[in-house]
């Protein structure tokens, strides 16, 4: 689980953690991956259930459609088949609480999140709004990474998840993060790198472009 307010590097954290996957496949609604991060579009749900059934070659695989809970739940149906049927498989949901609540996570997303690690998949599920994305994702997350968040209900969520004090989260700055490995029980901190900061600036001037195209 990757969490922090827009413009504070958690999808360029992501980027930097995927740039080497062969296997990747993103819900991308905003374009970002597919425009910046050398994966391909796909907006037809026929043409990714081509791309990821068994047997497809390794691609990096951007689904780019109008955010709705239908849209969504094809997407995570044809994720499970995409781990169940390419080692090693990577999964990158992005804005986390367009497609949920703070309630028990959708059908599909669930069954993901919940039985899909069985087959050693990487999943990363991002979200501005860590209070307002589903519950399921936050307690079966085995890492917790978490950049400035903007609103002090999101700050004081993740500090309670962290097991850290309201203050250590509330003083991150752009850029920084500070993760917990559930597994490990180990806490770090740190910052992106300068390569990262460029990449931070560039998909930010990507999403002010986008918006005002609509």
């Amino acid at each position: 689980m990757v969490t922090g307010a827009s413009r504070t590097g958690k999808t360029s954290w992501v980027v930097d953690r995927v740039r080497s996957t062969r296997r990747l496949l993103v819900w991308d609604s905003a374009g970002e991956f597919a425009d910046l991060h050398r994966c391909e579009r796909i907006t037809d749900v026929r043409a990714l259930a081509e791309a990821i059934k068994p047997g497809a070659r390794a691609r990096r695989l951007a689904f780019c459609v109008p955010v709705t809970a239908e849209h969504f739940g094809v997407f995570c149906r044809l994720a499970w088949v995409f781990i169940c049927s390419h080692h090693p498989a990577t999964v990158v949901v992005e804005e986390l609480a367009d497609v949920t609540s703070p309630n028990k996570a959708p059908t599909w997303w669930g069954e993901l999140i919940r039985k899909g690690l069985r087959y050693g998949p990487d999943l990363y599920a991002l979200t501005q709004r860590p209070a307002e994305s589903d519950k399921t994702s936050i307690g079966n997350a085995s890492v917790l990474h978490v950049h400035q968040c903007a609103l002090e209900i999101d700050v004081a969520y993740m500090a309670k998840q962290l097991r850290v004090p309201f203050d250590q989260v509330d003083e991150l700055v752009p850029l920084q993060w500070i993760e917990r490995d559930r597994r490990t029980k180990q806490l770090s901190t740190g910052s992106l790198t300068r390569r990262g900061t460029r990449r931070a600036r560039r998909a930010s001037q990507y999403r002010e472009l986008a918006t005002r195209g609509k």
